[in-house]
């Protein structure tokens, strides 16, 4: 299964790259929002997507309302991922459309469980 990640701190990048990997899936790496959405709109795009909240030039949040307003795109399980850990950043990313959240910094358990999560509901 295609993930990709949209972190633009380079070692947390590759170390998500490198972790997901390992597991078996097919990581596709960005460093920022407006990457990810030019991957979102090739036709095989990723069905899960780990957005990095805080990012130059587009938002993880933003690229969240983007994906959640595309029919097209709709049906990806978001992860977003911050530092932001107040109630009202929270809701602010599910109002946006995300499906998960993990506060940084976060362990591979933590990330594996929505990783498996996201699997069940995807049917993969």
């Amino acid at each position: 299964m295609k993930v990709l990640i949209a972190e633009d701190e380079p070692i947390s990048n590759l170390w998500l790259k490198n972790t997901l990997t390992r597991w078996g899936y097919e990581a596709i790496s960005t460093r920022d929002g407006y990457e990810a959405w030019e991957v979102l709109n090739e036709s095989d795009f990723p069905r899960v997507v780990i957005l990095d909240w805080e990012m130059p030039k587009m938002k993880g949040i933003e690229v969240c309302e983007k994906i959640k307003k595309d029919p097209r795109l709709s049906s990806i399980y978001i992860i977003l991922i911050t530092g932001r850990d107040l109630t009202e950043d929270m809701e602010a990313g599910f109002k946006a459309g995300a499906d998960d959240y993990l506060k940084k910094p976060f362990d591979n358990r933590k990330l594996k469980t929505k990783l498996d999560t996201a699997r069940k509901k995807l049917g993969f």
